[in-house]
């Protein structure tokens, strides 16, 4: 059985019936870079939820939940709401703000006039793991990893070392529970655009997989994809890529790979993906994480396989920023870049 929670900002009122929240200044407080924010409601939303078979005493369980806050602008200024896809080890409220106490990307995103939804993947933040996720904890992430992805010259606080404050301060909300998986998390993803209709994904990192497979199980419902430095950005090296999207032909075991550096399939030899062919994506690349060749290299396995793709790579006006570009101290101009991806894939009202 199939079941959805659904929760608007004031107890008891529905979201239709919600006053606009435009008087109201969300400004004060901590942060407060992006300006402003002007809400017509904000709750949250729960999709999905499988329930089991009634034990002796007629209870249930439930997992592949996953939860989903929203943001609806007093003042849209798009007709399509962006949907924010957190990373590995993460949570949606990576995208909340820096470990620094600055605004991050929801608020420069609503700023901006944007709806926005931000969703915890299954096992992440508020989205519960379930017992069949696999057995016991991930192994915690520590400092050490944090650091590595953090690489950059803008960390706050300076070099983002092991015992950097606000490298640790990021590390403060890793999960350390199992993942429900990239296809759970997809078909979670999923049933969110039938609820909200068209929208741009908008996934970092692991998160990337997820995206993309739900913009296959859903392309009307997908405007576009803002892919930051995401995992499955070579759908034809990456195993849940190659085994999940549906390739025509489909690919043989022992298909022909191009002998230069980028991995990918032989000329003349080409399959394609027919469900994301017409979903525009945009890809953007840090330069550091993902280098200018792996940006190149990641379009063009995406374009032989018939998705039309656009290339930004942050090093040519933001040198020197890092795959947690988003939460560096720059992060007020680098986000812009974001903005005007998803702007440019949703038109103006």
């Amino acid at each position: 059985m199939k079941t959805k929670l659904f929760a608007g900002l004031l107890a008891g009122a529905s979201m239709l019936a919600m006053p606009a929240l435009a008087q109201e200044d969300m400004q004060d407080g901590p942060g407060g870079e992006a300006g402003a924010m002007h809400l017509r409601d904000i709750g949250f939303m729960v999709m999905g939820g499988d329930t089991s078979e009634p034990d002796e005493n007629g209870a249930v369980t439930v997992e592949n939940q996953m939860f989903v806050e929203f943001y609806l602008n007093a003042d849209p200024q798009y007709d399509v709401p962006i949907v924010l896809v957190h990373g590995g080890g993460g949570q949606s409220s990576d995208w909340y703000g820096t470990p620094d106490g600055r605004d991050g990307v929801r608020d420069y995103l609503i700023a901006a006039g944007f709806d926005v939804y931000a969703a915890d993947r299954p096992g992440h933040g508020r989205s519960p793991a379930s017992p069949n996720y696999g057995s016991g904890q991930l192994g915690q992430a520590n400092s050490g990893i944090i650091s590595w992805l953090a690489t950059s010259e803008n960390w706050p606080g300076g070099e983002p070392t092991p015992d950097n404050e606000n490298v640790i301060n990021w590390l403060k909300l890793s999960a350390t529970t199992p993942y429900g998986g990239d296809v759970l998390s997809a078909e979670k993803i999923s049933e969110l655009l039938d609820e909200i209709g068209p929208a741009i994904l908008m996934p970092h990192s692991a998160g990337g997989r997820s995206a993309f497979l739900a913009a296959q199980m859903n392309p009307e419902n997908v405007v576009g994809i803002v892919a930051i430095e995401a995992a499955g950005s070579n759908p034809f090296q990456d195993e849940v890529m190659r085994t999940n999207l549906t390739w025509e032909p489909a690919l043989a075991e022992d298909v022909a790979v191009s002998e230069d550096a980028c991995p990918m399939q032989a000329e003349g030899e080409a399959s394609s993906l027919p469900g994301l062919s017409d979903i525009p994506m945009i890809m953007i690349a840090s330069g550091i994480f993902h280098t200018s060749e792996q940006l190149d290299c990641f379009a063009s396995v995406w374009e032989q396989a018939g998705v039309s793709v656009e290339k930004v790579l942050l090093a040519d006006d933001f040198p020197g920023v890092g795959h947690f570009f988003t939460a560096e101290t720059n992060n007020g101009e680098t986000v812009q870049v974001l903005i005007d991806a998803a702007a440019q894939l949703a038109g103006g009202n």
